[in-house]
């Protein structure tokens, strides 16, 4: 029994490969942290290009004086220009709804998104366009998917059945008089 105990004993006492060890307990969190910081950033990154895309989709709204423009000509225009969102065809819905100036009362604030699973909006879109000096709401939402089940943890953004993550943008504008 001397025996066992002097090479437990010895067992408890060797510090080799204590790094080794130390590295193989801290790597897998060390790498799994820095890609949901990755990814959280590169979640950020596609809503600011949808911001600023529903802002030149606006401009061009605003300015178009006697055109007449439909729902799918306002996606291609942000979809153009927001090649960081994969499928953004069908990933992507534009919601515009003319806001009374007597009341100001603000659309509903529910999310306007493509159901992926039986490719319907929920829920349902307008597209009023306008006449010169009507105060316009324009919101788009784009669902993206993850990387990992855990990224985009703290940025409080909405779900689907699916998994993926709904990126809303929204804008308000008054149309141009001729």
């Amino acid at each position: 029994m001397p025996v066992l105990l002097r090479h437990i004993r010895a067992y408890l006492h060797d510090e080799r490969a204590t790094a080794t060890m130390e590295f193989v307990i801290m790597f897998p969190v060390v790498i799994t942290l820095f890609i949901a910081v990755f990814e959280t950033g590169m979640i950020l990154s596609r809503q600011v290009l949808l911001e600023r895309s529903l802002d030149e989709a606006v401009r061009i709204l605003r300015l178009a004086n006697g055109l007449t423009l439909t729902a799918d000509d306002i996606e291609d225009a942000i979809c153009e220009n927001t090649r960081s969102i994969p499928n953004c065809a069908e990933a992507l819905v534009v919601d515009l709804r003319l806001i009374n100036r007597s009341t100001y009362v603000i659309p509903t604030p529910d999310v306007v998104c493509v159901n992926r699973n039986d490719i319907t909006i929920e829920p349902s879109n307008q597209f009023e366009q306008g006449q010169d000096n009507d105060l316009v709401m324009i919101r788009t939402c784009a669902i993206i998917d993850r990387i990992l089940p855990f990224s985009g943890f703290g940025l409080n953004l909405v779900r689907d059945d699916t998994g993926g993550l709904h990126i809303v943008a929204a804008s308000v504008f008054v149309n141009e008089p001729n």
